[in-house]
């Protein structure tokens, strides 16, 4: 019988595949909206940070799943409202008041959701507090189905987004059908049979939501490049939180495939944070844009990757070495501070779409480590 690991890894290179060829159609005039469509997509993050923030495996746990879903949830809302904007902009006004005709939405129904969730959630404590010995072979059930639906559905209205910028005509469509495939995927992770707790998550919901709103909002159309990597350093943080909370609610006992995916999900996610944040201080003038550099830079560099390295090989022998994780995570922080330092803020751009794709990969690890 196949395992779960071999499915993982088919659609891993399925993904992959696909990814480049819808990617490669997209014209150069959508390149912006583009990568920050995809900053948004890769908020995916957020789904690993619900079952953390609700499944209540110890305290630290769930705090390090609340700051995730913080996280995760600012950039997925100002993700997708920055690029709606943008999208906006290629709209002609004959064509905008044709929209507006043919597509008329009442904001009231935009309430419909939130209404549905609570009503969802106060459905599951009446089952919980009231009809214990019921609740349980029904929500799990209906827990299991939901939850593969969601992510099939999701999944495909992610792909059909993105090959929506394959023309300015279809972009914002596009963009719509993969802000409901984000919305189906979180809500299809509320049936997710760990999640025993809603409060954390519902509190970093509104947090994330709130600040992600007013990024995507209010800030200009010039910032997007320093915004888009500063939501990617987001994005990284809550993957290193969940592969730090995972490594230490496993206390050691870890097989070498999971520890492998845990170390692969902290070190990306460890050196993407800090490498976005480079990025966005050096875009944003609050650090010196010219290259910064020194002697021996990249005989240090080189030498700090391969220590890296080195220890996410011992650990997977040795996972009981805790000591050595954390050594481990310091210097992937270090080592993402270190990789953007000499790289002028001419060419963040180029850096901002590399982190890109390096976010995308600590939230691939991070559905390994919690398959």
């Amino acid at each position: 019988m196949t395992s779960e690991l071999e499915i993982g890894l088919y659609i891993f290179m399925l993904a992959g595949f696909l990814g480049y060829h819808i990617i490669t159609r997209v014209p150069p005039l959508l390149h912006t909206p583009l990568m920050s469509a995809t900053n948004a997509i890769s908020g995916i993050s957020l789904i690993g940070s619900l079952v953390i923030a609700g499944a209540n495996y110890d305290p630290l746990s769930t705090m390090f799943g609340f700051a995730a879903v913080a996280c995760s949830s600012t950039n997925v809302v100002g993700g997708f409202l920055i690029t709606d904007r943008m999208l906006k902009m290629f709209k002609k006004q004959e064509e905008a008041r044709a929209e507006r005709r043919q597509f008329q939405l009442n904001p009231k129904l935009l309430l419909a959701f939130p209404v549905l969730v609570v009503a969802f959630l106060l459905l599951v404590y009446w089952f919980r507090e009231f009809a214990p010995g019921a609740s349980a072979s029904i929500l799990s059930a209906l827990s299991g189905r939901a939850l593969s639906y969601s992510y099939i559905l999701s999944a495909a209205l992610f792909i059909m987004g993105l090959k929506g910028l394959s023309s300015p005509k279809y972009a914002r469509r596009g963009m719509f059908l993969a802000e409901f495939g984000m919305l189906m995927a979180i809500v299809g992770t509320l049936f997710h049979h760990e999640i025993v707790s809603y409060r954390w998550i519902v509190i970093g919901l509104i947090i994330g939501s709130g600040v992600g709103a007013s990024m995507g909002l209010r800030i200009p159309m010039t910032a997007v490049p320093q915004r888009t990597a500063f939501s990617h350093s987001l994005g990284a943080l809550a993957a290193l939180l969940v592969g730090i909370s995972e490594f230490l609610r496993h206390a050691g006992v870890l097989s070498g495939v999971k520890m492998t995916t845990i170390g692969l999900e902290v070190v990306i996610g460890g050196l993407t944070f800090t490498g976005s944040l480079m990025a966005a201080g050096k875009l944003h003038e609050l650090l010196p844009g010219a290259p910064i550099t020194y002697r021996g830079q990249n005989i240090s560099n080189i030498t700090l990757l391969a220590s890296i390295v080195g220890l996410a090989i011992f650990l997977i022998f040795n996972p009981g070495a805790t000591g050595l994780f954390f050594l481990m995570v310091g210097l992937a922080l270090l080592f993402g501070f270190l990789l953007v330092l000499p790289i002028g803020a001419a060419d963040m751009p180029v850096v901002i779409a590399l982190l890109n794709s390096y976010a995308g990969l600590a939230d691939a690890a991070m559905g390994f480590v919690l398959m």
